[in-house]
């Protein structure tokens, strides 16, 4: 008796399943594009949403952020919506293909942010610590003793 492949692996929705095949068209056709604005974007995400009808592409420009650029690739992606619509409808295979919108992730930005003030935070009890054993009197009779 031959056994029967599950279509889809239990507990991945469908909407899961295209947000991913989104993801990959969206980003494979911005790696495509020639317009100097995109270069370093990245996506990270695409939210699709139950019915279908919408989809949020997240994407992360750090190096434009860093130069405060974000409103020239917000722009430059806002141009290319339309041709990159285009690519989603031919190549999703679905009764209905959810409209993008670009959004910048703002997740990966406050991961940066986090990471930059712990690290502040690493550096600061070490510099605390140095001072506090050159007063501290054990040590100093530790070293006396020596």
């Amino acid at each position: 008796m031959a056994r029967r492949r599950p279509s889809a692996p239990r507990g991945y929705q469908r909407t899961d399943r295209i947000s991913e095949l989104v993801r990959e068209i969206v980003a494979s056709e911005l790696e495509r594009l020639t317009d100097e604005r995109l270069e370093m974007v990245t996506v990270t995400a695409v939210d699709v949403d139950a019915s279908l009808e919408h989809a949020v592409v997240y994407f992360s420009a750090m190096s434009a952020e860093e130069e405060g650029r974000l409103d020239e690739v917000e722009e430059a992606l806002d141009d290319v919506r339309w041709r990159i619509q285009q690519v989603v409808n031919k190549q999703v295979r679905a009764r209905r293909t959810p409209q993008i919108r670009f959004r910048p992730d703002a997740v990966l930005a406050g991961a940066l942010r986090i990471e930059e003030i712990l690290r502040g935070i690493d550096d600061e009890p070490q510099q605390d610590r140095s001072s506090e054993v050159d007063s501290d009197p054990e040590v100093e009779a530790t070293d006396d003793a020596n």
